[in-house]
């Protein structure tokens, strides 16, 4: 497997102008935040990055912008997956030909499908891509029905195959599942509220959204935690998922993601495309502003860039 596929990945949000369309000047100052700040990489289009709500154009504008931006100094994977297999197979042609480091898709969206249907639309994708594929495992669309040895038997059978994004809160299956690859998968988690207990069970990287606000305070801990501090681990991991209960629960995610990127880094996502965010309530700087303090707080050795 590449080194290069380990550590801490925002799922990078998409900006948007006011008309709602690609704000390709926001998105390289996005792009320059998260290699200052030394993350491992960048999750692009995916669920955060409001791909399935792009156009296949539009998607293939913005990819272009970050790959150009990152110019090889930090990886890009970008997410491919969309709701007929050939725009995904598109996208994924146009990723390698663009210079991402990977590719990765969620599996079939609004159809039901059995797991044949999944696993030929991952192949499909996997064969078109000619990159590293890691498998976006999403509990809110997955339709398997797996026990942790057939999934992996399954996943290495696709081909170009490298791992897992694993956003499910079930961290008995993530184990199963590291367990049965053992080194021929790379597994990164998904669930930012478990970003250190995920690593225990056995990612070997994460990716979340909430990355993209805090990402030197999460990898720092993360280090940290799997480097044998679990004090440290256990403190900061208490307050982030306190930081993330009061947002998840506010009805303003979108809005507060919003505030926070403009409070921390003066850069201005827009607002997300309907249906998200639509009912989302306004945060006032001043109650934001705590919460992100918060969680750097409580991150060993931050320094705010």
């Amino acid at each position: 497997m590449p080194h290069s596929f380990h550590g801490l990945w925002p799922a990078m949000l998409t900006p948007l102008d006011s008309a709602g369309l690609p704000a390709l000047q926001e998105t390289e100052k996005l792009v320059e935040l998260f290699v200052r700040q030394q993350l491992d990489g960048i999750y692009l289009l995916g669920s955060t990055g409001q791909g399935p709500l792009l156009s296949v154009d539009q998607r293939q504008a913005v990819a272009e912008c970050v790959l150009r931006t990152a110019a090889g100094r930090i990886p890009v994977m970008v997410h491919v997956g969309a709701t007929a297999t050939d725009d995904a197979v598109q996208l994924a042609r146009h990723a390698r030909r663009t210079g991402a480091a990977a590719i990765s898709s969620v599996g079939p969206i609004y159809y039901r499908t059995g797991a044949d249907a999944v696993f030929e639309h991952y192949r499909r994708i996997g064969s078109a891509g000619e990159l590293p594929f890691f498998v976006y495992h999403l509990s809110t669309v997955n339709t398997l029905a797996l026990g942790g040895r057939e999934y992996v038997d399954r996943l290495l059978a696709l081909p170009h195959i490298a791992g897992m994004k694993f956003t499910d809160r079930d961290l008995y299956q993530l184990g199963v599942i590291c367990a049965c690859a053992g080194d021929r998968l790379t597994l990164f988690s998904g669930a930012d509220e478990l970003l250190c207990q995920a690593a225990l069970s056995g990612a070997q990287g994460a990716i979340g959204t909430f990355f993209n606000v805090w990402g030197p305070a999460c990898r720092a801990a993360r280090q940290e935690f799997i480097g044998g501090s679990v004090a440290a681990g256990s403190r900061f991991m208490t307050a982030f998922q306190m930081a993330l209960d009061k947002v998840l629960t506010s009805s303003g995610v979108w809005t507060f993601l919003r505030a926070a990127m403009r409070i921390r880094y003066g850069i201005e996502i827009g607002a997300c495309r309907s249906p998200l965010g639509v009912t989302d309530r306004p945060w006032n700087d001043a109650d934001v502003e705590p919460i992100l303090d918060a969680v750097d707080a409580a991150a060993p050795g931050i320094h705010r860039t």
